[in-house]
């Protein structure tokens, strides 16, 4: 099992040039001891889909890399239903992409704000 079964990421898709949405199935696994969601499954959440969304907008030759990210979690949220994010990308430089995800629970409320970059990289074969 990789982290991306683990969180139970479904296949992530873009919505246009620069936006995508993906998500996340909530659990026990992503629940912090007092039942709510844990903001490190969020991270990971957005530095997977970012990822993934950049690999699909360059190259075979290339992939991109987490480099930094950060995160403003706006509302604690009950480990229940889906986590659906909703990205930008809001730089699309030939060495780095800045993703911008809004993540929202299912009732569509803004739940955390999660800046990723990338770094974009040679894939030796």
């Amino acid at each position: 099992m990789n982290l991306i079964e683990a969180l139970q990421i479904e296949k992530p898709h873009m919505t246009s040039d620069t936006t995508c949405v993906a998500k996340m199935n909530l659990g026990d696994f992503h629940k912090q001891p007092q039942g709510y969601l844990n903001g490190g499954a969020t991270l990971a959440f957005a530095e997977i889909v970012a990822g993934m969304m950049s690999n699909e907008l360059i190259g075979a030759d290339k992939f991109g890399v987490g480099q930094s990210i950060t995160a403003n979690h706006v509302r604690p949220a009950r480990c229940e239903g889906a986590l659906t994010a909703h990205g930008t990308l809001l730089v699309k430089g030939k060495t780095s992409h800045v993703w911008r995800f809004d993540m929202k629970d299912d009732a569509e409320r803004l739940i955390s704000q999660v800046t990723v970059t990338l770094a974009i990289v040679d894939f030796d074969r």
